[in-house]
């Protein structure tokens, strides 16, 4: 078995045919041909089905294809090593947030963390979690800032605190003048939910309706919660969303936020590739995050700065 042959196997089974593969890797496709014929001579079994001119890859492949990722997972982390050692003119953090955390929890952060190192660039990258994950694993990222981030083979994962879901409304909104918000308050409302997220879920409100046969209007569907508040600013919708992003639209006087009940909690953490030693600047940003979110008031008192 020879890389080039799962390189070639690579390239098929994410660019979907022989053709894409062969101009990814700069050679004909008779030659990307030959190497899957020569790889599956070696494997002893099928990587693709060929039908109508397609290729499909059969079960086998596909069990094969998630070691194959798994070892040039490994390639390209070591790529991207390479590539930040010859760039790297200075000391550099690389930060990964969700949307809402990087516009609301990191400023703050970095705020004090430049007072104590001016000189270290940083780079933040805001996505979704799904995509925060990858960046982590690929080691793209130093620091990885979510809720719902998952145990990752090979990271240190650290709880920040859990923080409760709120209710964020259109100012002016019926439902306003109540201090709290539970889900029979918001029959016939319409709400609108968060897509899933690779391992997060954000549909436990909806769970709790429909075990309680609350009906709703189910109309719109978004995929960050700015987007979110941003559509309950224009009085289309009402929703249950994490607290961060609820800062900035607040302040704007076009949404109000109320407690929802039963209280809906979600964890949050940061999580770091595991190493013997971080870096000066590295460690002394987790201690001012840690620090920070240890005071903010999204976060519940009984925080545990712990590994999970």
């Amino acid at each position: 078995m020879k890389f080039r042959q799962l390189e070639a196997f690579s390239h098929i089974m994410i660019t979907g045919s022989m053709v894409s593969a062969a101009a990814e890797m700069n050679v004909s496709q008779p030659a990307v041909s030959r190497l899957i014929s020569d790889l599956e001579a070696y494997l002893k079994f099928s990587l693709f089905e060929r039908k109508q001119g397609a290729l499909i890859p059969t079960p086998e492949g596909t069990r094969f294809f998630e070691s194959v990722e798994e070892n040039f997972l490994g390639l390209g982390r070591l790529e991207k090593v390479a590539e930040n050692i010859r760039g790297d003119s200075g000391q550099m953090l690389r930060v990964a947030a969700t949307h809402s955390l990087a516009a609301t929890l990191l400023p703050p952060v970095l705020e004090q963390f430049n007072r104590r190192f001016p000189k270290t660039r940083v780079v933040i990258h805001s996505h979704r979690l799904s995509q925060l994950i990858v960046r982590l694993q690929n080691s793209s990222v130093d620091i990885a800032i979510a809720a719902q981030l998952p145990n990752l083979r090979g990271a240190e994962r650290i709880s920040l605190g859990s923080a409760r879901q709120v209710c964020a409304l259109p100012a002016g909104h019926r439902l306003a003048e109540l201090k709290t918000i539970s889900a029979h308050d918001l029959a016939g409302e319409t709400i609108l939910g968060i897509m899933p997220d690779g391992p997060a879920r954000w549909s436990e409100a909806f769970s709790q309706m429909r075990a309680e046969s609350i009906e709703i209007v189910d109309k719109y569907e978004v995929d960050t919660a700015h987007t979110a508040y941003s559509i309950i600013a224009r009085g289309l919708a009402v929703g249950i969303l994490e607290p961060f992003g609820a800062r900035m639209w607040e302040q704007s006087n076009k949404v109000v936020c109320r407690p929802y009940v039963p209280q809906i909690e979600m964890q949050y953490y940061y999580s770091v590739m595991k190493r013997r030693q971080y870096r000066s600047d590295q460690a002394k940003f987790l201690e001012i995050l840690e620090t920070y979110c240890g005071a903010t008031p999204e976060f519940q008192n009984e925080r545990h700065l712990t590994s999970r």
